[in-house]
């Protein structure tokens, strides 16, 4: 708390949480959320493809994307991990899928899941479907982070849950997220890759997105204005994190650890030169 006082700040800014208050919406992240709303109100998509290089802001955009989702049009289900085998996913998501009208609940009746069971599951996640579609008048968004560890396979039957459709388009959207080797994933399966509505890749942010960035947390962390990088020691920033949001976020919060130790007011080049030499002798 008195690093935080110090600095005039209410909160830590450069932490690594996917806390939604800290998106940036440079054109690039802001692009991409707009991309995800887009395909997923139109209901009839099928698959969102997102991808970035590590620490560039993929989950923190998911989080973002699926606090925007209504929950009186939407149900998200929301899988942080995707290693799994197409049946544990069913399972899953039949057990996650809720109904907000608790009469709904009551007159559903419907059997409980059992794990491993494919077929049944696969009848169940119809019903709850049908129940969601035509009773609550809401979609279905199944969002999977990390999905480059999905083998090939699972991905292959995963594509079969956009057959599920209405009269008017289908009942469930998929969003896959993950580095980019996922897009070469993809490519192979070519029956997956044709179900690919959209698909979109975050870049590292620029030198002038970069000082932004780090302003924006700052203002979200309570610092009512300036800033204690300066000029010098951004640029020495961006040069060394190539404006990879995490990486960006890993310097800034040892900085200001070492600035409130040692009595700084503003962060130079030199002091990011020593953070940078003491990272390397470890």
């Amino acid at each position: 708390m008195r690093e935080l006082q110090y600095w005039g700040l209410t909160d830590k800014p450069f932490e690594e949480v996917c806390d939604t208050r800290f998106f940036f919406e440079n054109s690039d992240h802001r692009e991409a959320l707009d991309r995800m709303l887009y395909v997923v109100n139109d209901h009839n998509m099928n698959i969102g493809l997102l991808t970035g290089e590590i620490g560039s802001g993929k989950t923190l955009t998911r989080n973002v994307f699926v606090n925007s989702l209504p929950l009186h049009q939407f149900e998200a289900v929301v899988f942080d991990n995707s290693s799994f085998s197409y049946s544990d996913i069913l399972y899953d998501i039949v057990k996650s899928i809720s109904f907000r009208d608790p009469r709904v609940a009551l007159v559903s009746n419907l059997e409980e899941p059992i794990r491993g069971d494919k077929y049944q599951l696969t009848m169940l996640l119809r019903q709850k479907l049908d129940i969601l579609a035509y009773q609550e008048h809401r979609h279905l968004v199944v969002v999977f982070d990390e999905a480059q560890l999905m083998e090939s396979p699972v991905l292959d039957e995963l594509k079969g849950l956009t057959n599920i459709k209405s009269e008017t388009g289908s009942l469930v959207t998929i969003f896959l997220t993950g580095q980019p080797e996922l897009r070469e994933s993809i490519r192979a399966l070519r029956q997956v890759d044709q179900r690919i509505f959209l698909r979109y890749h975050l870049n590292n942010l620029d030198f002038p997105s970069t000082i932004n960035y780090m302003n924006h947390r700052l203002r979200v962390a309570g610092l009512s204005r300036g800033s204690m990088f300066s000029n010098s020691a951004a640029e020495s920033i961006f040069r060394t994190t190539a404006g990879v949001p995490r990486e960006i976020n890993r310097i800034c919060k040892l900085l200001l650890s070492y600035g409130f130790a040692h009595t700084i007011k503003e962060i130079t080049a030199d002091d990011v030169k020593v953070i940078l030499d003491d990272l390397e002798s470890c």
